[in-house]
């Protein structure tokens, strides 16, 4: 029953986000990610094929499928949004239903309010935005289509690193006496002292320099807008899941708490 309300919980909060996430990139994110493609496609060769001495022409590009632009696009786009968003929730809510507990010991919208909840769910949300994005793109910041990084391999295990220390960081940074905290701040500065994979180049090689100076500006707006959407994209999820966790998980992992509650506002 549990695990049935869970997994049902986090469709409907993840539904919501993914597709107000959905709505936030189409209006912020991706109008800056089609032109940096416009310039992308400019600085590419016009054509990928050469002559042999024969005079014959063939060429060697073997492209990878992705879907076509326009709805297509989009339709995969937001199904990646709510996907993801319903992962997020399925991982957010559990922990938020155990913090509760340990804290509270009974649901806290049963007795302070539903405002309590939202207030948990922003601080909630914020430390997620705070792990998987914030902390990670200090070092990796947010790419562009054109754009030249390092090794993919090595980029992932940085950030991996940099959302596991980030996550340890502020749990105890939050959670655990004060003596501690201080492998708190250890772990959030671990990541940055290892330093995260660079290019070795201009991130714009290849490209001319109007071109590269123009890539520069849209890069900055798109960091800037990344980090808008996903900060707004955290703070719903972490608000959804913890209305959902104080009306319909809490009363499951403590009836006898929410039946007394129930009681006493009834009366």
């Amino acid at each position: 029953m549990l695990f049935r309300r869970l997994f049902l919980c986090a469709l409907f909060v993840g539904l919501l986000t993914g597709l107000f996430d959905s709505v936030v990139q189409r209006w912020q994110v991706v109008p800056l990610i089609l032109a940096a493609e416009v310039f992308e496609e400019s600085a590419a060769p016009a054509a990928a094929e050469h002559a042999h001495a024969d005079g014959a022409a063939h060429s060697h590009a073997a492209e990878a499928w992705e879907p076509e632009k326009g709805l297509e696009r989009t339709n995969y786009t937001v199904l990646a949004n709510v996907l993801n968003a319903m992962g997020a929730a399925l991982l957010l809510m559990p922990l938020l239903a155990f913090w509760n507990r340990q804290r509270a010991g009974q649901p806290l919208a049963l007795h302070k309010g539903y405002g309590a909840s939202v207030r948990y769910g922003l601080a909630w949300g914020a430390a997620g935005w705070v792990c998987l994005f914030a902390l990670p793109a200090l070092g990796l910041a947010p790419e562009l289509p054109g754009m030249q990084a390092a090794a993919l391999q090595a980029r992932q295990i940085w950030w991996s690193l940099t959302v596991a220390c980030g996550a340890g960081g502020l749990a105890l940074l939050c959670l655990v006496k004060a003596k501690w905290r201080v492998l708190g701040v250890g772990l959030l500065v671990l990541p940055f002292a290892i330093g995260a994979p660079q290019h070795a180049g201009s991130p714009f090689a290849g490209m001319a320099a109007d071109v590269a100076l123009q890539m520069q500006q849209l890069h900055a707006q798109f960091v800037i807008a990344s980090a808008v959407a996903s900060a707004l994209q955290w703070l719903l999820l972490g608000t959804l899941s913890a209305l959902a966790v104080a009306r319909w998980l809490s009363p499951l992992l403590n009836p006898v708490a929410a039946a007394t509650r129930l009681e006493g506002t009834a009366s």
